[in-house]
């Protein structure tokens, strides 16, 4: 059997690649005699207590060129699908045992009826192997394409330390974990949306990491080795780590999409910082996830005078709208010494900072993050029209192609009888909607990020019209934190969100407001 498995093995490894092997049994005497036929070969064997522990140990190397799994029970086809996406692009899985390559055979076949995530996840590992000839005892799989796994910031550091060892960077600042109660004054009008808005906010522990060697891809994707940091994920907290651009495999591993692996990658020495987003020109993703890292930066920059920020340049977009330069410009960023990754140019860099958000929709704002609104609105200068500002202001929406309120000229002539001055603020230079938001009294709108400039006037009442299938929680967070008077009004959608799921068809859906339902409400409210 070691013959046969050494020879599957040397078939698609070169001298000095990494072969490992799982093993049931630690006085096994497989491994000496595999490594005797492979001399040229890096063997390394692990004790398999579980699979994910299986996974664990994998995840402490670069990826291997063979994984061998000569173990004596348990559910080896189980263990396949868990870990050959660790192994690297033409590498070889091998598996001892008689059933294990037909059992992988149905495997990848379709299925009538199964659920879309578990087809896709079906698909990708249908597209990922080739199940090879072989001795009728053995199953050998060549794996097609490089996956990465992908980490959470509860593990990052002590993967990097087995993987590179404390070259790895360093933590340069960390803030503990702590929960706070609500500081909103919260008033709901109509059934609400099936996400409810916790009044117990807990706000994670916090660092600001320095990663040596890391390669920066578009959209904040940054990956060293076999690994994609956690800073790549806008949802960090969710039960799945999920990016438009890293395609499923399993909850450890992901493969970078096709143009982001055939990018050309050039190196630049010094140090960087990701003020990134996975939506580069969305003004709401700025003021949140963009914004909500400025802690770090001022950390980093205090640090090294010379950091640099680096950001994607997305294609057919302008690289820096000019409200983007603006409010990059009043946090301190040098605008005009910006590093720019594309969707064909990856940069590896010397090292790069990049700190943990202090929002993160729907889960938590941190209190602190007031102080990088208070900075952006001080850095926009003094207001050249404070006398001339509406008290009661409301921020329609134009764009039809979601979460079109289907009535809104309705909507905004009743607004405008309540005295409200009807505002579209994309039409807007961001320091004239920074000042109109800072002086109103009542701020209401849509829900959506038009409204999401209330961070910058803390004593503002906020009255806020929204569909049920909008459940996002980003003006409430923002509430949460600053104690802003907030009313819901909610309206139902044309598609609902599923019962316990999430639908983005839902979350997109045009809706109808039902004035003569909340008008008396509303007039109450708005007054």
């Amino acid at each position: 059997m070691v013959r046969q498995v050494a020879d599957a093995v040397a078939a698609h490894t070169g001298a000095g690649e990494l072969v490992t092997v799982f093993l049931s049994d630690p006085d096994d005497d497989f491994v000496p005699a595999l490594s005797a036929r492979l001399p040229a070969a890096d063997v390394r064997s692990y004790v398999v207590g579980s699979r994910d522990d299986a996974i664990v140990w994998l995840r402490s190397m670069p990826r291997p060129a063979a994984v061998v799994d000569a173990t004596t029970r348990g559910d080896k086809l189980a263990l396949l699908r868990a870990a050959v996406w660790a192994v690297r692009d033409g590498g070889t899985y091998v598996a001892t045992g008689r059933t294990v390559g037909r059992d992988l055979a149905v495997a990848v076949e379709a299925r009538d009826g199964e659920p879309a995530a578990a087809a896709r996840r079906r698909q990708e590992l249908s597209a990922s192997v080739e199940i090879l000839p072989s001795d009728r005892r053995l199953a050998v799989v060549r794996k097609r394409g490089n996956h990465h796994f992908t980490l959470r910031h509860r593990v990052v550091e002590d993967v990097l330390v087995e993987q590179f060892g404390p070259e790895w960077g360093e933590v340069i600042a960390r803030r503990e974990a702590y929960e706070y109660e609500s500081r909103a004054t919260l008033v709901m009008h109509g059934e609400p949306a099936p996400r409810e808005k916790q009044r117990t906010i807990a706000v994670p522990s916090l660092a600001v990491r320095r990663y040596a060697d890391a390669t920066c891809h578009v959209r904040e994707i940054v990956t060293r080795g076999n690994l994609v940091l956690p800073d790549s994920f806008r949802h960090g907290n969710a039960s799945r780590l999920f990016h438009k651009k890293i395609i499923p495999a399993t909850a450890w591993f992901g493969r970078l999409e096709d143009r982001i692996q055939r990018a050309a990658v050039r190196y630049e020495p010094g140090e960087f910082f990701s003020f990134d987003s996975a939506f580069p020109t969305h003004f709401g993703h700025l003021m949140t996830e963009t914004i909500s890292k400025h802690w770090g930066w001022q950390i980093a920059r205090a640090d090294n005078p010379d950091l640099r920020v680096i950001m994607t340049h997305q294609p057919q977009r302008d690289r820096l709208p000019s409200w983007k330069a603006q409010i990059l410009a009043a946090l301190g960023v040098p605008v005009d010494d910006i590093m720019w990754v594309t969707q064909d140019e990856s940069v590896r860099v010397g090292s790069l900072v990049a700190a943990m958000p202090q929002l993160e929709n729907p889960f938590y704002a941190d209190p602190a993050l007031g102080e990088a609104w208070e900075t952006l609105y001080g850095g926009l200068g003094p207001d050249p029209h404070p006398h001339d500002r509406p008290e009661k202001i409301f921020l329609s929406r134009r764009t039809k192609s979601q979460r079109w309120c289907v009535n809104t000229p309705e909507i905004e002539s009743f607004m405008a009888d309540q005295g409200f001055t009807i505002m579209h603020p994309e039409t807007m230079p961001y320091a004239e909607q920074a000042h109109a938001f800072r002086a109103a009294k009542v701020i209401a709108g849509f829900a959506g990020s038009a409204l999401f400039n209330m961070m910058l006037n803390p004593q503002a009442k906020v009255v806020i019209l929204s569909s049920r299938s909008y459940v996002a929680a980003n003006e409430y967070l923002f509430a949460a934190a600053l104690g802003h008077e907030i009313h819901y009004f909610w309206a139902p959608a044309e598609v609902d969100q599923p019962a316990g799921g999430f639908s983005v068809e839902a979350y997109k859906s045009a809706w109808t407001f039902d004035l003569d339902e909340h008008r008396a409400a509303l007039v109450e409210t708005l007054a």
